[in-house]
């Protein structure tokens, strides 16, 4: 099964220039865990992520609400996939970097939107899938 058959919604975008309460607000009003950054003049070229965890790192640090998401985020070395990749190698990649979303591009590298943990445990099919996976081969 690949990434673009379980993708559930378009990715929810913010503004490099954008603050992070503004990146709060925007989560709280699409049910997310991880906006992708853009630069307005290129939309679907993503340049970095800002994560829930990341919003409260930066108010632990004290950092006041008006710090810029470039600041607050992972610019440039974010983890992503291709749309024609595997659930499985999602779920690799995921777990090898302990992260519960993945951006996901298409071939000319343009965003087409955010995996999250949520989607590959939401449908039966899909653990099915999973699981059969490491099932012992029954043919010799």
């Amino acid at each position: 099964m690949k990434v673009k058959e379980i993708l559930r919604r378009p990715p929810v975008t913010i503004p490099v220039t954008a603050t992070v309460e503004q990146a709060a607000e925007a989560m709280a009003n699409n049910n997310v865990g991880l906006l992708v950054i853009v630069d307005p003049k290129e939309p679907k070229k993503p340049i970095g992520v800002i994560s829930e965890r990341d919003i409260i790192r930066t108010i632990a640090g004290k950092a006041p609400l008006t710090v810029t998401v470039d600041k607050a985020g992972t610019m440039g070395n974010f983890i992503w996939i291709r749309e024609d990749e595997t659930i499985y190698r999602a779920a690799y990649l995921m777990r090898k970097h302990h992260i519960r979303h993945l951006v996901v591009l298409d071939d000319k590298g343009e965003l087409v939107g955010v995996l999250s943990i949520r989607d590959l445990i939401a449908e039966d099919r899909i653990i099915e899938s999973l699981s059969a996976d490491r099932r012992p081969s029954t043919k010799e």
